[in-house]
């Protein structure tokens, strides 16, 4: 079960503002599992965090970071594919 964080602490803990948080969810760049009470998994956190790197430290326009938030996706998608089919290859060759 995910450990989920309110806006609030993770503007403290992580140095985001709350207008930044808020931003991103309207853009959609991230999508909690429960934004309705205005709080974070770990995931949704790590996404938020990398968003922040690739603009601040990065200099990544807004237009850029969706294409490059669903090139990752793709990429986690394709490793997950890969270790499934490894397995089944494995699991048939013994």
């Amino acid at each position: 079960m995910p450990e989920f964080y309110y806006y609030q602490e993770i503007t403290q803990i992580y140095q985001v503002s709350e207008k930044f948080i808020r931003d991103c969810l309207q853009r959609q760049w991230i999508e909690p599992m429960d934004k309705e009470a205005g709080r974070l998994a770990q995931e949704d956190i790590a996404r938020l965090l990398l968003i922040r790197d690739l603009m601040e430290d990065m200099g990544v326009n807004d237009e850029s970071v969706p294409v490059i938030l669903n090139l990752i996706d793709q990429i986690h998608t394709l490793k997950r594919k890969a270790r499934l089919l490894g397995e089944k290859v494995q699991e048939n060759s013994i």
